[in-house]
């Protein structure tokens, strides 16, 4: 799908269709004034035209646009129309692009649950274990640093031409405009794939040392060893790559030492014991029980009608908690498994 000509980006109508319709998934619950339901109304008059754009070069994205939502933090948004085009190119450059295996978010690479599993499986193998968050990742992430990286390893210079202006973004609001000059849009198809290639050189050092067990989930990284030194080598690349990338640690996402002491990593507990849920974990799941009893009461829900509602919620909740993780051993407490009603309730 990715060619090496200069002159022509090659995708097919049905990949614009399927970009499309993923576009359609992600934004069915916009409000009635968002820009999708336009696209919907002349995407059959316009899907030609745009195809040809996007092939020959000639497609610009337009400036996003902030929003502020109910909690008044603020989001930039793409137009719908480069929504799409971005999920085109997203999937011609996933295929290409050289993600190390180890980068375990990216799709093919096995997924949150698959890592959850591996790491409980590799656990009795190591001792010793490294784990930390990169700080505000794709905030931080240099423009002129990734631009390099895109350009060593897309050839198409259309789609490199593509890929700048993506990084290089504006944003408008109420009429005044502002050039973002460092770090990669958040809500991106295509952010997850540069954030994967943006840490590739401490992907490739250390999924490449025998010594050390290595996984990357988006910005979360888990290093382990069998022996102390084995882990101060580790930790000594991982902080001169970030030192050369200017990215910082998470000071209350960081913890180096024993495997026996236990630590938490993607939601879960990982220790020495089975397999458990990260206090932090049930936290939000408790929060969530609240804000959901409180809707329930002022909609004057009745006893029955608020038991069924939560209790739609914990099965949910706990069906994500064990799915993808069979043959493993998950702890669960009963307040987490049946909570208290009474306990919710004010």
């Amino acid at each position: 799908m990715l060619q090496g000509s200069t002159h022509l980006v090659t995708v097919s109508l049905d990949e614009l269709e399927q970009a499309y319709r993923w576009v359609c998934r992600q934004r069915r619950h916009f409000p009635p004034n968002a820009d999708i339901w336009g696209l919907r109304r002349i995407w059959p008059a316009r899907r030609s035209a745009l195809l040809t754009a996007i092939k020959s070069g000639d497609y610009r994205f337009s400036s996003l646009y902030c929003v502020c939502k109910k909690n008044r933090h603020s989001v930039h948004v793409w137009s719908s129309e480069d929504a799409v085009v971005i999920k085109v190119l997203t999937e011609l450059l996933r295929a290409k692009l050289p993600i190390a295996r180890a980068c375990t978010y990216v799709k093919g690479h096995g997924g949150l649950k698959r890592s959850v599993a591996d790491i409980q499986a590799k656990l009795g193998d190591y001792r010793y274990v490294g784990k930390t968050d990169v700080k505000g990742y794709y905030e931080s992430i240099d423009q002129y640093t990734l631009l390099n990286l895109i350009a060593d390893h897309v050839p198409n210079k259309l789609l490199r031409r593509y890929c700048y202006q993506i990084v290089r973004r504006s944003v408008e609001y109420g009429g005044v405009y502002r050039d973002v000059e460092q770090g990669i849009s958040r809500g991106c198809a295509l952010s997850s794939l540069l954030g994967a290639l943006y840490l590739k050189a401490l992907d490739d050092n250390l999924s490449g040392r025998p010594d050390v067990y290595y996984l990357r989930y988006m910005d979360d990284i888990l290093i382990l060893t069998q022996t102390r030194w084995q882990l101060r080598r580790a930790v000594k690349a991982l902080n001169q790559t970030f030192n050369r990338l200017n990215l910082k640690r998470h000071p209350d996402k960081t913890y180096i030492g024993k495997i026996d002491k236990g630590f938490d990593f993607l939601g879960y507990r990982f220790s020495r014991q089975p397999l458990q849920l990260a206090a932090v974990t049930v936290n939000k799941h408790v929060e969530k029980l609240h804000r959901l009893y409180e809707q329930q009461a002022n909609k004057k829900a009745s006893s029955e009608e608020l038991a069924w509602v939560l209790g739609q919620y914990v099965q949910r909740w706990l069906r994500w908690c064990t799915a993808g993780l069979s043959g493993i051993r998950l702890e669960l407490s009963d307040d987490v498994r049946s909570p208290n009603q009474r306990s919710l309730g004010p």
